[in-house]
């Protein structure tokens, strides 16, 4: 199998030149050969993933977090069709959450690096956003999500990498139940339109955000769906006692958290709503999001 390694050196507590020559030496012996792309940019990955792919690369490993699976998703579509059909996406578990990962395999524990050498393929949705006064559509494996969460991960990326992963997520997500911003939320799910107040919005493809928190799991990676999970606005002090049900995913009985499955999500926001797709803070916008299969 013909493979590419596409790293990004800044991902999770970053990736030293120690550790890619470690990861070059795991895999020469194994497999006798690697090549690998150091990624300079977001644009810059979508750009080597597709270039790979053109030249008939069978397998791209995004290593990195799940910023770096986004941008190596979106090297792998344009205008809504697979760049080279039978190539295959493999995850590598080096980010700060690696959310994507842990919903594919279901665990944290298992080395990526024996998934990539050994594969079982499978084929799996992404979601097409659209977003408002934007030319080209950009897409999604795991999540997007919108408002308080979208700050959260603005937040977490400025902070030091030498805090441990958990308090990384943590710690903006409690900032942020005290400068949280309310909006007046217009969201249509299949044609079914929802007017609410809100704080915060998910949209799920992968089961997990923020370094472990559940957010789909009523919805798996190959099913057409999304799980929308809105969250209305509470006194801080009630939120922050409901913080540990985000990572267990015990929501549905909650009075100010509603839930839909759907396969196309528009949502409308005043003021608007901060957007983060996959790790990567979009701006404020107005979007159109739907699965493709």
């Amino acid at each position: 199998m013909k493979r590419l390694f596409v790293i990004n050196p800044n991902a999770g507590a970053g990736m030293k030149p120690r550790a890619i020559e470690r990861l070059e030496q795991y895999f020469r012996n194994r497999a006798n050969t690697f090549e690998a792309v150091v990624s300079k940019s977001r644009e810059d990955v979508i750009f080597q993933t597709r270039q790979a792919l053109q030249r008939g690369v069978e397998q791209i490993v995004a290593v990195g977090g799940d910023g770096t699976v986004n941008a190596v998703a979106n090297g792998f579509l344009e205008n809504d069709e697979l760049v080279h059909p039978e190539a295959c996406l493999a995850v590598a578990r080096t980010g700060s959450g690696s959310d994507y990962f842990r919903g594919l395999t279901r665990t944290a524990a298992r080395d990526w690096r024996e998934i990539v050498l050994d594969p079982a393929i499978r084929r799996l949705d992404a979601a097409q956003v659209i977003v408002r006064d934007q030319p080209k559509p950009v897409y999604f494996v795991n999540m997007a999500t919108f408002g308080m969460s979208a700050e959260v991960c603005q937040r977490k990326a400025a902070m030091s990498k030498h805090w441990p992963t958990s308090l990384r997520y943590l710690l903006p997500t409690v900032r942020g139940l005290f400068q949280t911003r309310i909006s007046n939320v217009r969201l249509t799910a299949d044609g079914h339109t929802h007017e609410r107040s809100a704080i915060c919005i998910m949209v799920a493809k992968g089961a997990y955000s923020g370094g472990g928190m559940l957010f789909g799991k009523n919805v798996a990676l190959d099913d057409g769906r999304f799980e929308v999970t809105l969250f209305r606005p509470l006194p801080v002090w009630q939120m922050l006692l409901k913080t540990p049900k985000l990572y267990t995913g015990e929501l549905e009985n909650e009075p100010s958290i509603e839930k839909v499955t759907a396969a196309r999500i528009e949502i409308d926001a005043s003021p608007p709503l901060l957007v983060e797709i996959d790790g990567d803070v979009m701006g404020y916008a107005s979007v159109l999001i739907s699965v493709i299969p």
